[in-house]
């Protein structure tokens, strides 16, 4: 009779490492992941007097090759946009597009933070700068910032069937805003034209940007988390 009390023993012995186990892994990888979270969009930092600055096309097609100061930087395909770049502050810009020099005037602030919109026309490829500022936000809400990329428009973004969040947003510019970090439906319009994009479930600290463009005679309206590429020098 003493076999099955110590085969029960050894079996609760087993369950009780086991549940020990699966409780300690939430506390172990927990600060990891809290780490890459806040990581996300000041990776690893640049030393002081950097600017920030990314790439977005004014619509949609084949992705040009893009450089920066002769690296290269990549554009997201679904977005349209890349991530963040720590280069000198103050100092002139060399942005590349299929190998040829377009920025002849860009000189980002120090601490800024720059969105370089290119569009080509005919041959020729163009760039348009957007200050955004230096990053400042609320680190118990998100922050939103949506760009105007549609020639013409005077731009709204509001939530579907309900509030506007933003209006009256010129062409090549940026607003942006602190908000709670919610899920929802977004539309951005121009005159009649619109077009909706579900918001993903952003966490305090995020920063998410969204961008509105015209393709094909139809608007479109795309978001991307932003984040930084990790400091190297180059």
């Amino acid at each position: 009779m003493a076999f099955p009390s110590t085969f029960r023993s050894r079996s609760c012995l087993r369950l009780m490492g086991l549940a020990t186990l699966l409780l300690s892994l939430p506390i172990a990888m927990a600060p990891r992941s809290q780490g890459q979270e806040i990581g996300r969009l000041y990776a690893t930092r640049p030393p002081p007097g950097y600017a920030f600055i990314r790439v977005t096309t004014l619509s949609d097609g084949d992705r040009p090759q893009v450089q920066v100061n002769s690296a290269d930087l990549q554009i997201n395909e679904a977005t349209g946009a890349s991530a963040y770049r720590a280069v000198p502050g103050k100092k002139p810009l060399n942005l590349a597009v299929n190998g040829s020099t377009i920025s002849k005037d860009v000189v980002p602030g120090a601490e800024a933070y720059l969105t370089l919109v290119i569009s080509k026309t005919n041959s020729s490829w163009a760039v348009q700068s957007i200050d955004e500022g230096q990053s400042s936000g609320d680190g118990l809400k998100a922050k939103l910032r949506f760009f105007n990329l549609v020639p013409g428009c005077t731009a709204t973004l509001k939530i579907a069937d309900g509030p506007t969040i933003f209006q009256q947003t010129p062409f090549a510019t940026v607003q942006s805003r602190t908000i709670n970090p919610v899920t929802a439906k977004l539309e951005g319009a121009c005159g009649e034209a619109n077009a909706s994009l579900t918001l993903p479930q952003l966490r305090a600290g995020d920063y998410y940007s969204l961008f509105l463009r015209k393709d094909s005679e139809r608007l479109r309206l795309t978001g991307q988390l932003d984040e930084t590429e990790p400091y190297r020098e180059r």
